[in-house]
């Protein structure tokens, strides 16, 4: 997680996508399935936001420039947290105006061996996926029952 000259702490995140190995829906051919909010419930948010998301799937990123648009910029909290407002790599900074100093560094992290190892894994990710679900059978299960814990 970079820290920017004015303290700003950011972390990249791909925890939306859904894993290569868990089987979901089918997809059309060369698509990936992800995380993305709601329409009624779109971004910014802030730390203490809870927002609805929803599934949606999108072609395989041949690029790591397409790939940034599928790669979660999140701001980190002082407690060792982060919170996504709403930014991709593509898009960040949408939400705040950064000063020069910082917008160099984060654009210097942007080209670090381990970011752009990072974005490769992601593509990869998204194409183990895409294999995986191109003849999914698997099917969600939703429940409305309350799981209430007992003490013991």
């Amino acid at each position: 997680m970079p820290t920017l000259p004015s303290g700003l702490k950011l972390m990249i995140d791909r925890g939306h996508i859904l894993e290569p190995k868990k089987e979901w829906f089918e997809t059309p051919e060369n698509h990936f399935w992800y995380w993305s909010p709601a329409p009624e419930n779109l971004p910014p948010f802030t730390k203490d936001d809870v927002w609805e998301a929803e599934l949606a799937s999108a072609p395989v990123p041949t690029s790591r420039e397409e790939m940034t648009g599928y790669i979660r910029v999140c701001i980190g909290t002082d407690d060792g947290m982060a919170f996504w407002r709403g930014e991709m790599i593509s898009d960040f900074p949408k939400y705040e105006k950064l000063s020069e100093e910082d917008l160099l560094a984060w654009k210097d992290w942007l080209v670090m061996q381990r970011t752009i190892d990072f974005v490769d894994e992601t593509i990869e990710k998204c194409r183990e996926q895409a294999e995986v679900n191109k003849t999914a059978t698997g099917y969600a299960v939703f429940s409305s029952e309350e799981i209430v814990e007992k003490d013991d």
